[in-house]
């Protein structure tokens, strides 16, 4: 009797342990961090938690491409919303977090500041200040170190058809108090075409570097295929994209690190497969990474139907702040790959005007009889930097980083020096090749290591 009553026991304590551990990972949002993190490590782990990998949580969860092969697009979008369900569950305490703070019938609101940028109105600023680093007082975002500067964490933009009234609803208001809070700054973005979306995605980048170093869009129906066609073509334009019921979509841009993605559909758009396709695409370019949090959630998708609707109102909020979190920590090491697939890696950003390599033999002299030739065939075109040692590597480099302030403010000559001396360091035929599709390039790096060269001798003399 007593033996039965052992187990009884066990059984019990087992249960009510269980039982105990669900209800935190429900409802209390630093348990469910702290379950996550345990489960997929730090932010750039590659590798999640060999030990507990053996239990059955949701952590865990295998993407749909790997678990099944869906021959039809509509099976595959709901397998990839069962998925997402499953997979994002650790969000739930952020997600009750923010419905609270929206429904709340009298809010505390905080007075935050808006500013106008040409023709971009109601940028709303959460107020946060700091002192720069050296970096940022070089590419000029602040004019000393001893100056503040204003930040934010990221900037959320809300895409809207034009034209746009500055009016916005009580739940519209309440959404940008909860990312204000959080150190998120806002902007309701009214469009009317995918080169003026680029355009003011740059404009906001180059005003204030600081608050737009990370960018978040979300747009409906025709605008969102506006910020997918943009994002094709600029795939580092922003961090992440969210889009619902896209009116249609754009190539899934062929590059390493794409932005994260979480698109949701409706009935209507689950019947055109050309659509789900394209969508799914993208799900599966933005989770195509080596790092284990986009693997697993940088690219989503949900469908909306009568049960799901109001869930998915608060689903992206999680998942904004891993992905603003994963880039935070990639900063840390300046990880993150700009690189085309399959092409040669190129550091993103320009920091200082590099030493170049002497580990190579530099030439005596160079012949520059063809230097003049090479020039004549580079297509004119018009440039706000100097044209001094233009070449086609130079205008590849500079359009591949459009969205970097220091890569625009740098000029040719220091390009040239930073760009040699990387594929240099890859190897000697590295650069041999390179000279060969672009030879003015080769001939420019040549004769710059030259100069270096001799200023370092010059420098020496006693």
């Amino acid at each position: 009797m007593r033996f039965i009553l052992g187990i009884l026991i066990f059984c019990l304590s087992v249960f009510a342990f269980f039982l105990f551990e669900g209800i935190c990972f429900r409802m209390v949002e630093k348990y469910a961090n702290f379950r996550l993190e345990s489960s997929w490590g730090s932010k750039k782990s590659e590798n999640i938690n060999k030990f507990l990998k053996i239990l059955p949580l949701s952590h865990f969860a295998k993407t749909p491409s790997n678990n099944s092969e869906v021959e039809f697009s509509m099976f595959k979008a709901l397998e990839e919303d069962k998925y997402a369900c499953e997979i994002m569950s650790f969000g739930r305490p952020h997600r009750d977090h923010f419905i609270d703070f929206v429904n709340d019938p009298e809010p505390l609101r905080k007075s935050y500041r808006i500013i106008d940028i040409n023709h971009i109105r109601g940028l709303f600023l959460p107020g946060l200040k700091r002192f720069p680093t050296d970096e940022e007082v070089a590419k000029g975002w602040a004019g000393r170190q001893r100056d503040q500067m204003e930040y934010a964490k990221a900037l959320f933009v809300d895409i809207k058809p034009a034209p746009l009234s500055l009016e916005k609803s009580f739940s519209e208001q309440r959404n940008y108090d909860f990312f204000l809070d959080q150190g998120i700054a806002c902007l309701s973005l009214p469009v009317r075409s995918k080169d003026s979306l680029i355009n003011d995605l740059r404009l906001l980048r180059k005003s204030y570097p600081a608050v737009c170093q990370k960018i978040i869009c979300r747009a409906y129906g025709r605008e969102a295929e506006m910020l997918l066609t943009s994002c094709s073509n600029n795939p580092f334009l922003v961090n992440m994209i969210i889009v619902d019921s896209p009116a249609g979509h754009a190539e899934v841009p062929q590059v390493e690190s794409a932005p994260w993605f979480y698109c949701t559909l409706g009935e209507e758009e689950m019947k055109n497969k050309a659509l789900v396709d394209g969508l799914l695409g993208w799900v599966a370019a933005a989770r195509d990474s080596n790092y284990i949090y986009p693997s697993k959630i940088g690219g989503l998708m949900r469908i909306r139907d009568n049960f799901s609707t109001q869930s998915l109102v608060s689903f992206h909020i999680p998942l904004i702040r891993e992905c603003l979190s994963f880039y935070e920590s990639l900063e840390e090491d300046k990880l993150r790959s700009f690189a085309i697939k399959e092409a040669e890696q190129i550091e993103p950003t320009f920091q200082r005007q590099p030493k170049v390599s002497i580990s190579e033999e530099v030439p005596e002299q160079l012949d520059f009889s063809t230097v003049s030739t090479l020039q004549a065939e580079l297509q004119k075109i018009d440039m706000e930097n100097s044209q001094a040692f233009d070449c086609k590597m130079v205008r590849e480099y500079r359009a591949l980083h459009a969205d970097d302030p220091s890569v625009f403010l740098a000029n040719n000559r220091d390009l040239i020096l930073k760009i040699g001396t990387n594929f240099e360091e890859m190897g000697k035929e590295v650069l041999l090749e390179v000279g060969e599709k672009d030879p003015l390039f080769y001939q420019f790096y040549q004769s710059l290591k030259i100069i270096q060269a001799q200023s370092i001798e010059v420098l020496q003399v006693p």
